[in-house]
């Protein structure tokens, strides 16, 4: 095959899966988790089958039921503590703006001082951005946040909705799972997608799991971290550092470092030297627990993965950060398989 035919093949196949992914995922999507939950959870199933005269299909169902209760157990004291403290951040929100006009006179001031620059011009701009800032956080994110409106019951009921869907398919398809794979095996179009998602599940997978974990542990090093430190939104700003992480070139540093040089400025260094700790602390654990956990990882370097989660944020908005990098893989394996 031509280069020519080659770009031509594989500019096909990225079209189409970003039309399956933009237009055709959201319509199959608990479908899809089903399929990937039943594969995952059908060697247990088998296991208690064995110990216990029960059907797959009451197992799964009792299995996720368990798994429900404890996950929205959690689930409810975890959003009771992080909307506790969104709320006081929220109507702290004076106190802490006056705190960064402090932190930047002082910035200013020290320019002024030691490179004898007048910095007027530069102050007033950066006062006219927190402004239109500070309204546009008065305007539309403080309200959202305080109040209650419908759009948050549509949503809860949306979930509702979802969860239930997901929980109906799961048992469904694992009452019929080994007999559906059976009677596909015979066709040939089932075992290209078969080999597709057993590469996909292997590489993917693991990429995902991976970063799940290591999200998870960044999150509970930083909430401790924090909460050592006597940060008052430990959990809210835990949860942040953790999901920044994630994010190729911005990590922790993007909250911690600036958070240490303001405490620093403000002459509070044991504060400052305790949030730089933090900083070492998260990315050392990262950078250890990242070969560990992925190993050789996927075989795509680093800029281009930055290259991919940007795109995916800008074509599939916040679930890019997933889809984007999930798209290249299935992209590079539907090629494999096709050559």
């Amino acid at each position: 095959m031509s280069e020519t035919k080659k770009l031509l093949a594989v500019s096909g196949i990225a079209l189409a899966v970003y039309l399956g992914i933009k237009y055709l995922l959201p319509y199959v999507v608990p479908f899809l988790i089903a399929y990937f939950l039943v594969r995952f959870l059908n060697p247990v199933t088998d296991r208690i089958c064995r110990w216990l005269i029960w059907k797959k299909e009451i197992i799964v169902s009792l299995l996720l039921m368990i798994l429900l209760a404890v996950c929205g157990f959690l689930l409810y004291l975890f959003y009771g503590m992080l909307m506790k403290q969104v709320r006081q951040a929220a109507m702290n929100f004076d106190f802490y703006y006056a705190c960064v006009c402090g932190f930047i006179d002082n910035c200013c001031l020290l320019v002024e001082k030691n490179f004898g620059v007048n910095v007027e011009a530069a102050r007033a701009f950066i006062y006219s951005e927190i402004e239109t800032a500070t309204d546009q956080i008065r305007v539309y994110i403080v309200p959202e946040v305080v109040t209650w409106s419908v759009k948050y019951i549509r949503k809860l009921v949306n979930a509702a909705l979802f969860l239930l869907m997901l929980f109906i398919a799961i048992v469904l398809l694992m009452k019929d799972y080994d007999e559906i794979r059976e009677k596909l095996g015979k066709y040939r179009i089932y075992q290209h997608f078969h080999n597709i998602t057993e590469r996909m599940w292997k590489h993917g997978g693991m990429y995902l799991k991976a970063q799940f974990v290591i999200i998870g542990v960044v999150i509970v090093l930083s909430t401790a971290g924090l909460w050592l430190l006597g940060n008052p939104f430990f959990l809210l700003l835990g949860i942040v550092v953790g999901l920044l992480d994630a994010l190729p070139f911005i990590g922790t540093g993007t909250v911690l470092i600036p958070v240490a040089v303001f405490y620093l400025f403000q002459k509070q260094f044991r504060v400052a030297l305790g949030y730089a700790g933090l900083f070492l602390l998260t990315y050392i654990v990262r950078e250890f627990l990242e070969p560990k956990l992925i190993g050789k990882k996927l075989g795509i370097y680093p800029i281009v993965m930055l290259i991919v989660v940007y795109a995916g944020l800008y074509l599939f908005g916040t679930a890019g950060v997933i889809l984007g990098p999930v798209a290249l893989l299935l992209v590079r394996e539907i090629w494999k398989e096709v050559q």
